[in-house]
């Protein structure tokens, strides 16, 4: 078993001429000393999994590949891999509803993910941001290959019917500006964010106008983040952007 670098056991939890075991009774072989210390790559995929699981796994020194699509796990989960922050490179993790945006934190933890699916999860665009936003500011050494839910897909589509892509001057693209403008000034930018979507309410107070334009830009910027790393730019968005 020390010598073993890739295992799937997918058909032994699942297929009816398999081992006949569940995952409580196959996984703590896991735990037998100086056992699976060259595993780097293991698929529990369509087994039915309890969170508890990855207690049995979490320490394999040499783990860089998990596919655990449709196992049934939630955010707790993922976070007991945390442990593989070491070696954990690419992660599957699609087909498993009770997972959702609170799973980012857990995932900014793993530094070396290079591949990520979330698809079909509970993972939204709020998550998405935030996972974005993370990757930017921790400076990833590692691009992010990820899958994401249909419905972010389709948001993501559809974000030129939801603000103005790309302001040029005299508009700003910048949230923090949003303050110093002028009424006549901050007017101007809604109507032209107003013009992609009509919900969007061009009056108001001053203040008003200022915090609903600085709420628009920083939708804009965020969505903008998860456009590059579902895309793999690795860049800082900005209005100049095509």
């Amino acid at each position: 078993m020390s010598e073993i670098d890739c295992l799937d056991l997918t058909a032994s939890l699942m297929d009816a001429e398999g081992l006949n075991f569940g995952a409580r009774e196959l996984l703590p072989v896991f735990r037998k000393p100086n056992s699976f210390l060259f595993l780097s790559e293991l698929s529990l995929s369509d087994a039915s999994l309890q969170d508890f699981d990855m207690t049995y796994i979490h320490h394999l020194p040499r783990l860089s590949r998990l596919w655990l699509s449709n196992t049934g796990i939630s955010n707790e989960a993922v976070y007991h891999l945390v442990a593989l922050r070491r070696t954990l490179s690419e992660l599957d993790i699609a087909l498993n509803a009770a997972i959702d945006d609170d799973v980012v934190s857990a995932l900014l933890a793993l530094p070396k993910l290079s591949y990520l699916s979330v698809f079909d999860t509970g993972v939204r665009m709020l998550g998405l941001r935030r996972l974005a936003r993370g990757i930017t500011d921790r400076d990833a050494e590692y691009g992010l290959d990820i899958e994401v839910p249909r419905e972010c897909e389709e948001y993501l589509d559809s974000m030129h019917r939801r603000y103005m892509l790309h302001p040029e001057p005299p508009l700003i693209a910048e949230p923090g500006a949003c303050a110093d403008l002028s009424v006549p000034a901050l007017r101007r930018n809604l109507a032209a964010h107003a013009a992609y979507d009509a919900q969007i309410v061009v009056g108001g107070t001053r203040q008003e106008m200022a915090e609903r334009l600085e709420r628009i830009l920083r939708v804009r910027e965020a969505d903008l983040g998860v456009r590059d790393m579902l895309t793999g730019s690795g860049e800082k968005t900005d209005s100049s952007i095509e």
